[in-house]
């Protein structure tokens, strides 16, 4: 398994960062959200939770892999990812829903993924180099 680097995962939790997620249908035709129900599980394992986004869970179902983006100014981070697997209930659903609540929203379910890649994708010279 690839580790998220420590900056990208101190990146995903401060004020201000845009993170986004990018599915792809089994034809290939991409589909972005932005979503603030994205974060890190663990160093090796993202999380999205599933709420209003019937487009990105319809891909996952047909293709397991995934590509979150987290952007904050022009510190910009890529991370490949494939589906681990989809939770429906449980103590992490639990723990998302509870967090995600004062905005009256509901997730439906918590997708994980392993982590495959990591890449720079800021505005500067090293944008493209991988860092895991």
């Amino acid at each position: 398994m690839v580790a998220i680097p420590q900056k990208v995962l101190d990146l995903m939790k401060k004020e201000g960062t845009v993170k986004a997620l990018v599915t792809s249908s089994k034809t290939g035709r991409p589909h972005a959200i932005a979503a603030g129900s994205i974060g890190a599980a663990s160093p090796e394992v993202m999380i999205f939770g599933e709420i209003l986004s019937k487009t990105s869970v319809k891909n996952l179902a047909e293709n397991p892999k995934a590509t979150f983006l987290i952007v904050n100014g022009m510190e910009s981070y890529e991370i490949n990812c494939k589906v681990k697997a989809k939770l429906t209930s449980g103590p992490e659903l639990d723990g998302m829903n509870k967090a995600i609540a004062p905005m009256h929203l509901h997730a439906n379910a918590l997708w994980l993924f392993d982590v495959c890649c990591v890449c720079e994708q800021g505005a500067n010279p090293g944008a493209g180099k991988k860092l895991a």
